[in-house]
């Protein structure tokens, strides 16, 4: 596995000042979440960093790198394709050419941190989380979520996947598909509805 050292100075020469400190922000968050919940806090932080590789690149050159990449449905005609959802599965496709030993379950979580996914993991969720729950997200409807993913990692996703629908459909906004499976997925496997919760799909 890479040194963390290494990935935070690669990721600070990769994006942009306040991009690269939020993928900072998300490590420690996403360090700190794993410690409470009994998972393992380096490939969370690693995650965390390396989350956000491909998130300035344009709209057009994603789709182009998604294409190059195989990622499911990037051919999918312009209007289909959601751009901003694509730097996640681009990453976890491409970063093992620069790090070949980065494992199974950080390439995963990095792929699903956006949209989410149908079949998520603790990581997974943990990652999403982290990335709308780090400390420079200062929005007041992000205290109630903090606790429950403090308590309850499916519960907590559950609860910011259903927000985040909500924000896209009153915005007239696209929705990928991934996030309606995600959501569905997570509520069959509670076995009730959530309450809801904040979310976003543009991080």
């Amino acid at each position: 596995m890479p040194e963390l050292d290494e990935v935070a100075a690669a990721v600070r020469a990769q994006l942009s000042a306040p991009r690269a400190e939020h993928c900072a922000r998300v490590a420690e968050t996403a360090r700190r979440l794993a410690l409470r919940h009994g998972l393992d806090p380096r490939d969370a932080e690693l995650a965390g960093w390396l989350h956000d590789w491909y998130r300035e690149v344009s709209a057009s050159e994603i789709v182009a790198l998604a294409l190059r990449a195989g990622v499911p449905d990037a051919d999918q005609e312009p209007a289909q394709v959601v751009s901003s959802t694509l730097h996640g599965p681009v990453a976890a496709r491409l970063l093992p050419e620069r790090w070949p030993d980065l494992s199974a379950a950080v390439l995963r979580s990095v792929d699903r941190h956006t949209t989410g996914a149908a079949d998520m993991g603790p990581l997974d969720c943990l990652v999403y989380l982290a990335d709308l729950l780090e400390p420079g997200h200062a929005e007041p409807e992000l205290a109630e979520l903090r606790i429950l993913a403090d308590q309850d990692l499916e519960s907590a996703t559950l609860a910011a996947l259903e927000g985040s629908l909500r924000r896209l459909l009153d915005r007239g906004r696209p929705i990928s598909v991934r996030t309606v499976q995600a959501r569905n997925a997570l509520l069959s496997r509670r076995g009730a509805p959530a309450s809801g919760g904040p979310g976003t799909s543009s991080r």
